[in-house]
């Protein structure tokens, strides 16, 4: 697990994170911020089995459909739902994924929509389905979701819009939840902003412990400072992770999560270790 230390001495935080990981810790990011006359001293660091557990979270941009269907126990296409709090960037981040050639190798997508409280969410689906030729489903209940699925049978993936969190709306929560596990992906990404605070990662991705996440996708990597936010989203999750989004171009501002990730800690090249960094 990636461990951040701080305090407000350089040298006794990398003290701690040395006594806390062993000699051989890695730095992946350090920040020194005056505060006033303050100093704010932050180091993520981990061990070299974090940093390739992270490496290995760090999944290929494009699933493995047949693969996929396989293991599922039944034919069709795959489904990938996403999922998030209210602004997140869920429905731009889907249409980005249906309409991008590269994220399912070409496959043909049709979107299937649980989101049916926003006339606007519905509104951009369709609008964006017509200029790109994709079939759009709307699931407003339970029973009708085996007649969508079948209409959506041709295509090679599915994916599937959710609406917001909404904790003043539990029945909603769980009404959508329900259809979405019947729906039974065969991934179902958190969607987090890189903008979120970070200590409010964890709970937000045990908020939708019920759909059974398996990835988390980054959105708005554009919109933080550095590469601090992105860090800071990575390091508060274990889910594995396909792509970050940054910017509202569409279907243009989506990439593979690998290089940005390892870039973000430093990796891209190598990371220096404690010792190193304290000389």
């Amino acid at each position: 697990m990636l461990e951040m230390f701080q305090g407000s001495d350089l040298r006794r935080v990398l003290d701690d994170a040395r006594a806390a990981l062993g000699e051989d810790a890695l730095i992946l990011r350090s920040n020194v911020e005056r505060r006033g006359r303050r100093t704010a001293v932050e180091v993520i660091a981990a061990t070299a089995a974090d940093v390739a557990r992270l490496t290995q979270r760090l999944a290929p941009p494009a699933p493995s459909l047949p693969n996929a269907n396989g293991g599922r126990g039944r034919s069709g296409p795959f489904i990938l739902a996403l999922a998030g709090p209210t602004g997140a960037g869920k429905t731009t981040s889907l249409v980005k994924l249906a309409l991008n050639s590269r994220a399912f190798a070409g496959a043909r997508v049709g979107i299937l929509t649980l989101d049916t409280y926003r006339v606007a969410a519905l509104e951009q689906l369709h609008q964006y389905a017509d200029i790109g030729g994709l079939k759009v489903e709307a699931v407003y209940d339970e029973r009708e979701t085996l007649g969508a699925l079948q209409r959506l049978d041709d295509c090679d993936v599915i994916v599937v819009d959710t609406p917001g969190r909404s904790p003043r709306a539990e029945d909603v929560n769980t009404q959508w939840q329900s259809i979405l596990r019947g729906v039974v992906p065969d991934e179902t990404h958190i969607v987090l902003p890189a903008t979120m605070r970070p200590d409010a990662v964890a709970e937000c991705v045990r908020h939708f412990e019920g759909v059974l996440p398996t990835h988390v996708l980054i959105t708005k990597s554009d919109e933080i400072g550095g590469q601090a936010g992105l860090v800071d989203v990575v390091t508060r999750t274990d889910l594995p992770m396909r792509w970050i989004t940054m910017g509202q171009s569409v279907p243009g501002d989506i990439r593979p999560a690998q290089a940005r990730v390892l870039s973000a800690f430093g990796l891209a090249s190598s990371a220096n270790t404690v010792a190193s960094a304290a000389a």
